[in-house]
């Protein structure tokens, strides 16, 4: 048995490796520059070149992995379908896919297009379909959040189904730990509650003791201040994206579904922002 971990350097590849590691399951963690995360990283992890624009390094990559964790990453000319196939080829026995909560009722995303891939290929698989990573607050939120006091999304006064990846990664391991408990299954993995940005915003003042606002913006002020800010229009048009089905109210459902796969309460919020507060402060 051996893992292929793909999105290493992501929010939760890096957290699935983590917790392979610790069940002490090999793995080798798939970077577009292998020298360059070992520089990173160190000699604590194997890493192998993948590259999905590049079919080239499909065969290397999968030579020596029984299972993978797949992701969807940054990039253009992605050949998804020829990876599946050569997946395929090399007998892979199950992938664990990072999804997206309701992605069901949304054709027009690729998570849809990979879930429907992968079913294709025939490979076993597990699709964990994610609610609101709390970590956006210290990845693309951060610099607001820590230059400005403040939460600048155009997600309205919606509340959405905030979830740790942490917890992500601990229902994504398990899959590939024992695929046969969870073989052609789909998990929705929430947090425990629904929150606004406004509370958000309450929770981070009570927790890192300074005042922090949720400013609200309108997707016109976001587009203009981003613009200001010399960020990339593709970056300003996914963020807009990501929070357009909170501010339209459709993004609050709750399931239970990482209660049944651990055993375990998931993360509070509150949690998370203690356990991350040094980025913030």
């Amino acid at each position: 048995m051996k893992v292929l971990v793909t999105g290493f350097t992501g929010k939760v590849g890096y957290e699935v490796a983590q917790k392979l590691m610790d069940k002490n399951i090999p793995l080798v963690c798939a970077v577009r520059n292998p020298e360059k995360a070992k520089a990173e990283f160190g000699n604590a992890y194997e890493f192998v070149k993948l590259d999905f624009s590049n079919p080239d390094t499909f065969d290397e990559a999968l030579g020596q992995v029984d299972r993978i964790f797949l992701m969807y990453p940054p990039g253009d000319n992605l050949q998804f379908a020829s990876f599946l196939e050569k997946a395929r080829r090399h007998g892979i026995q199950h992938i664990s896919y990072l999804s997206l909560k309701d992605v069901q009722f949304m054709p027009f995303i690729h998570h849809y297009k990979m879930e429907k891939l992968i079913k294709k290929s025939a490979i076993p698989y597990t699709f964990v379909r994610a609610g609101y990573f709390m970590q956006n607050l210290n990845d693309f939120m951060c610099k607001e959040i820590k230059e400005r006091r403040r939460i600048f999304v155009p997600a309205g006064k919606g509340k959405t189904s905030f979830v740790d990846t942490r917890d992500l990664a601990e229902v994504l391991a398990e899959a590939l730990m024992h695929p046969a408990k969870h073989r052609n299954t789909s998990y929705i993995i929430t947090g425990r509650e629904a929150l606004n940005f406004y509370e958000v915003a309450e929770i981070m003042t009570d927790i890192l003791n300074i005042d922090i606002e949720y400013a609200n913006p309108s997707v016109k002020e976001f587009k203009e201040f981003m613009k200001k800010m010399n960020v990339d229009d593709n970056f300003i048009n996914v963020v807009i994206g990501i929070h357009f089905p909170t501010k339209l109210g459709l993004a609050k459902g709750i399931k239970h579904d990482y209660q049944k796969v651990t055993s375990k309460e998931p993360t509070d919020i509150r949690v998370y922002i203690d356990d991350f507060k040094s980025s913030w402060i």
